[in-house]
This record gives structure tokens, C-alpha cells and sequence, in this order.
């Protein structure tokens, strides 16, 4: 493990991991959970860096959808798709982590420096009424619309189900027809509103969000309910994100998300339960864009073996955690060396010890779980901080 020069008991230098992400272009930047107040602070360190010395010129954020980030990048049309003050006031809007006092520094950097953004989520709860009577409006009126009146006539009231979810459920014939006619005019390329095909990628967002929120199909058992969910998500959050890549190919990408979300093969790890075999079903955000892109992405996870974890809100139903690191994990190994902050290559050290490339340990970095599995495959890189925080509100 190399060690981490610190100031003001933060890490500080970072030129060491120079050799490790030199020619990447996408950074996924994790957390264990979303409620370390020192991972927040040691994360933000590193953004700086990769901005000020390395070059990446752009964000993309777990927990904002793809949206409502184009909008913030320029595309003003989009103004009556969201909130009145969303223009102002778009970083309150990222949850869980608008609200932490230790992400103050992050929220100030961002915000003073010229970068792009992307949002990766299908549409969130705030924004998806809005957009789905934009999108009705704006097909109603295409060409499509009057070339199809027919269909037209069918798929205009299960727009207004969907925006009554509370009171409507699709039947299974209605989801099949809507889910099934949006993605036709999808693979027909039917720019409508858009000089581009950004509105293709709005309705790519719809069928998603219907598919997660909507889907009337009864699944086998809960696992099977939520490995659908969560491949549904993950996968469209990579889309999102191929998405602008493609259309900004000199983008340098920073990805803050969940240590979960940026694995690379959660396949390799045995779920807790050990009567649950879900990490099996499961292909994440992390593994479809190194599918993409190969060796220009880059996938650090974090992890800490002690201290507390909290999301930041006085909420008496959110209760903080204790970070324990059993005996048998990686975490408690990592404790004996005696490092506040420190750094793996996971890549590195499989070339160097090829024989313990496949080696199963334990370790805790998803969600402070001990959990079984072969850590190499999973992540590029390990952010070790020994001691974490709870994330602190703001107020």
C-alpha cells in the first residue's frame, strides 16, 4: 500500500497514483456508503486534483438524472422540464449528498470551475411528471404521431396512467404496447424536437423508469424482483453516460458514485446471505463502461476499517453506523500498517503476484457488509482511509 502525504488530515498529494490513471479517461470515484464525511472530504481532494493537474474538464453524478445535468450544461430548452429554481439551485437537488457540511468544498469548486456535467440517472421522482407530459406534447404533434394515428390514439392515455401511478397500474398489455412502441421509434431514429437524438435519449430514460416503477410482470422471488431493478438501472445509467461520451469524445470523465456501482465484476463477490446468490445476477454500471472503454476507464473504490458512517440528515429514521472490520477482512490487515490515507493498485499488484490473482479474501467496502469474493477482479484501485466520519448536515 503507498502512503498518502496529508495536510490538515486530508490527503494531500496525489502525484503517486500518476502512474496508475496515466491515458484514462473515465475515473470512477466510489464510496462504501453514502454517508462518510471523511470520504467526502478525501474524495473531493482527489477531483481537485484530477481537474487542476490531470486534466478532466467533467463530472458525472450518481443521484441526477441525464436531464436535468444537459439542461446545466446549456441546453435551455429544456427550462420548462424542471423545477422553477433549478438553474440556481441544481446542487440541493443531488441526493444524498447536498446536505453535508463536508462536501461544502466540493459544491464551491464545482460550481467556480468550467466544467461539463452528467447527470446518470433515468429520470428522478421530482422531474418525471414534467417530462413525460413534454414528451406526450411532443409526440402528439410529430410526424410520427400523425403517420401512426392509430397507435397514437392507443399510447396517448397510458401516458397519463403512468403520470397517475398512485391511482393507475399498467396492465401487462398496456406496458408491453408502450414500452415496446417508444423503443420502435427509438431504433427508427426519430428525431422529433431535438436537432440531435437527445429526445431519443429522453424516451430511452422513459421506457426505464416505467420498466423499474411500472413493470406489472410477478417475478419468481425477491432476488429476481431486484437484480431486474437494479441491471435496469445500471444499465441505462452506462447508456447515459456512453451517451455523452460519444458525443464529447475530448471529455475527461470523473464518476462519483457507490462503490457498488463502479465494480467491475460484482460477480466475483459472495453476497452476505448466504442464502442469496443475487451478485450473480447482477452486470453494474462499472463493468458495462469498462466493456465500452476498456483501459481508458479507471475504478476506484474506498474503504476504512473503523469510525461511523451517517447520511447527512437529522432524520430519526436514518441511524449512523459503526465501521467494524472484522478479523478475517482486508480492511483489518490494512489497520496494522499504521496509514491514515493510503492507495492499492489492484492492477499493479495482480501483475506483480500473478499467482494471487484469483485469491478470495474478505473485505467490507460495500455498504461496511464483510463480505467473501476474488477483490482483485472487482475494482482497479483501493482509496484506504483508516478512520471515517459520519456525514455531517449542513445546518
Amino acid at each position: 500500500m503507498i502512503a498518502l502525504e496529508t495536510r490538515n488530515e486530508l490527503p494531500s498529494d496525489f502525484k503517486k497514483l500518476d502512474k496508475f490513471i496515466e491515458n484514462k479517461e473515465i475515473i470512477l470515484l466510489g464510496e462504501a456508503a453514502h454517508g462518510e464525511g471523511k470520504t467526502f472530504e478525501a474524495k473531493t481532494q482527489i477531483v481537485k486534483y484530477l481537474v487542476e493537474v490531470k486534466g478532466f474538464n467533467t463530472i458525472a453524478l450518481e443521484g441526477m438524472d441525464f436531464l436535468e445535468m444537459e439542461f446545466i450544461n446549456g441546453r435551455h430548452i429544456l427550462k420548462d422540464n424542471l423545477v422553477d429554481d433549478f438553474e440556481t439551485e441544481w446542487y440541493n437537488y443531488w441526493n444524498p449528498w447536498h446536505p453535508a457540511k463536508q462536501l461544502i468544498p466540493f459544491e464551491n469548486f464545482i460550481k467556480k470551475e468550467k466544467l461539463s456535467f452528467v447527470g446518470i440517472e433515468p429520470y428522478n421522482r421530482i422531474n418525471t411528471m414534467i417530462n413525460i407530459d413534454f414528451i406526450k406534447t411532443e409526440l402528439a404533434k410529430s410526424k410520427w404521431a400523425n403517420l401512426n394515428n392509430e397507435k397514437w390514439s392507443e399510447l396517448a392515455p397510458i401516458f397519463d396512467k403512468i403520470n397517475n401511478s398512485q391511482k393507475n397500474k399498467l396492465t401487462i398489455e398496456e406496458f408491453e404496447y408502450f414500452t415496446s412502441h417508444l423503443q420502435k421509434i427509438i431504433d427508427q431514429k426519430e428525431t422529433i424536437l431535438f436537432h440531435d437524438d437527445f429526445f431519443l435519449q429522453m424516451l430511452e430514460n422513459l421506457i426505464i423508469h416505467v420498466n423499474i416503477k411500472m413493470n406489472p410482470k410477478i417475478f419468481d422471488n425477491e432476488d429476481d424482483q431486484l437484480a431486474y431493478e437494479v441491471n435496469q438501472r445500471d444499465l441505462q445509467m452506462a447508456r447515459n453516460l456512453i451517451h455523452f461520451k460519444e458525443r464529447n469524445p475530448n471529455a475527461k470523465i470523473i464518476v462519483w458514485l457507490a462503490n457498488f456501482h463502479g465494480a467491475i465484476n460484482i460477480k466475483e463477490v459472495a453476497f452476505a446471505a448466504s442464502d442469496s446468490n443475487i451478485y450473480k445476477k447482477l452486470t453494474l454500471f462499472g463493468e458495462h463502461i469498462k466493456n465500452k472503454y476498456s483501459d481508458k476507464v479507471y475504478s476506484i473504490a474506498t474503504t476504512s476499517s473503523e469510525g461511523f458512517s451517517k447520511m447527512p440528515y437529522n432524520i430519526e429514521s436514518i441511524k449512523e453506523t459503526k465501521i467494524i472490520s472484522p478479523e478475517t477482512s482486508l480492511e483489518f490487515e490494512l489497520s496494522k500498517k499504521n496509514i491514515n490515507f493510503g492507495f492499492i493498485d489492484l492492477n499493479d499488484f495482480k501483475q506483480k503476484n500473478p499467482k494471487k490473482a484469483n485469491t478470495v479474501f474478505n473485505s467490507i467496502m460495500l455498504g461496511h457488509v464483510n463480505q467473501e469474493g476474488k477483490w482483485l477482479n472487482v475494482f482497479d484501485g483501493l482509496l484506504y482511509i483508516k478512520k471515517n466520519d459520519i456525514a455531517i448536515p449542513k445546518d
